[in-house]
């Protein structure tokens, strides 16, 4: 849908100047400034934490790792057996099989005819030509020959893992923005590194509001269970967020201001609201953010969560005001806080995958994203029970699939969004 007036002009020294504002924003131009909003914020935050690699896995790294050391840091053995130089027989240097100490073993330099135990992942001594293995090994004392059984490529080099074969001294091994899994930390952990700068975890706030919401039982007639309280805070955490307190407030304006400008002072990056997006004279919360802040997406041209309204305001907080219909309020949150917090944390913006649908599908007047599960063949159907109001379908589904307005024929190819799950 075409914007019906141009938006309002910027005021002067905000953080989120620059960034686009749009009305009734396309679902791919929404995930786009959605992340730029979240770039623009950094700005106004410490832009790195030195933390221990204990505490880092699940983090985003801030800044380019380099390794201390190279990796490995010394030639090793890559098998039990005996380094030898030369072509035999070879005089064993000790009589003791066991495994020697490292310094000594390094300190060695062999000449022809010698040769010294090493164990896998031990030491190569210098003069090194090859490792024999413990199985082609015949030793009898101090005398060391090949096994009748011995291959002649085991004179050709072999079993010998030179120093930095996985990465030089120096060398970039991790890169700003990735998410640190265990794999990267223990790469960090043989590179010689002991703390790696990461991005400061954001706060996210949550205002839920509405009067008829129970947190607890069988709602009666005219209340409903609060579906956000429980779902919300893990969402965001898994995306990289800590949500630093969960509000639930009645259908009162004033209360509900009050609790703004407290996270608007906190400086909360992101406050999430819930319930009270349309245009009604029952929405305050839209109508207070249209005063108190800066709309950047003032809703969006998809089905569900079309009243969703995105904004910016104080020295540094945006917020996210979701529609109170639980898959309206998910898929909103899907569209626009995972970018966002991406965007936050220094990290890509998620890109859809392209996939096939099964069978035909109808459009609407706007593009929708209906709970989808794939079927053993690959293709996508969209699940039951995917009504505004409704979770059953979300709660079985794989991804949201993209229906644009012309519908879609059966094996036409599609967007997918990964679930923030």
């Amino acid at each position: 849908m075409a914007e019906s007036a141009p938006p309002p002009p910027l005021p002067d020294g905000t953080w989120w100047r620059g960034v686009e504002v749009v009305r009734h924003a396309r679902r791919g131009a929404a995930q786009h400034i959605a992340h730029e909003l979240g770039r623009a914020l950094v700005s106004t935050r410490s832009s790195a934490v030195s933390v221990d690699l204990v505490d880092a896995v699940g983090a985003t790294l801030a800044c380019d790792v380099h390794a201390l050391c190279p990796v490995p840091h010394y030639a090793s053995s890559a098998m039990d057996g005996y380094a030898v130089c030369g072509s035999g027989p070879w005089r064993v240097m000790t009589g003791d099989t066991s495994v020697h100490d490292a310094a000594s073993t390094a300190a060695l330099e062999l000449a022809p005819s010698q040769a010294v135990p090493v164990v896998t992942g031990g030491v190569i001594p210098g003069g090194t030509d090859t490792v024999i293995r413990d199985e082609y090994a015949l030793r009898t004392g101090d005398e060391l020959r090949f096994d009748d059984s011995c291959p002649t490529s085991e004179l050709e080099g072999r079993h010998i893992r030179p120093a930095g074969t996985e990465c030089r001294s120096g060398e970039r091994i991790l890169t700003a923005g990735s998410v640190l899994s265990p794999a990267d930390i223990a790469l960090a952990a043989v590179s010689g590194v002991d703390k790696v700068p990461v991005v400061p975890v954001p706060d996210a706030r949550l205002l839920l509001t509405g009067s008829e919401v129970q947190s607890s039982g069988v709602p009666t007639p005219g209340f409903v269970r609060d579906a956000f309280a429980p779902t919300v805070p893990p969402v965001l955490t898994s995306l990289g967020a800590r949500v630093d307190s969960v509000r639930r407030l009645p259908d009162d304006a004033a209360v509900f201001a009050a609790a703004l400008d407290v996270a608007i002072t906190d400086r909360v990056p992101l406050v999430i609201t819930t319930g009270g997006t349309a245009r009604s004279r029952a929405d305050h919360v839209r109508a207070h953010l249209e005063r108190r802040t800066t709309p950047i997406i003032d809703e969006l041209d998809l089905q569900p969560g079309h009243p969703t309204l995105f904004a910016a305001c104080g020295p540094g907080t945006a917020v996210l005001a979701l529609p109170g219909n639980p898959l309206a309020a998910m898929t909103a949150l899907t569209v626009l806080a995972v970018p966002f917090l991406c965007g936050l944390l220094g990290r890509p913006a998620p890109v859809p995958v392209s996939v096939t649908v099964a069978h035909e599908i109808a459009g609407t007047r706007r593009e929708r994203l209906v709970p989808a599960f794939q079927h053993a063949d690959g293709a996508w159907s969209p699940c039951r029970q995917i009504g505004a109001n409704m979770l059953r379908g979300l709660s079985s589904a794989q991804a949201l699939l993209s229906v644009p307005v012309e519908g879609l024929s059966a094996g036409a190819r599609t967007e997918a969004l990964a679930l923030p799950w």
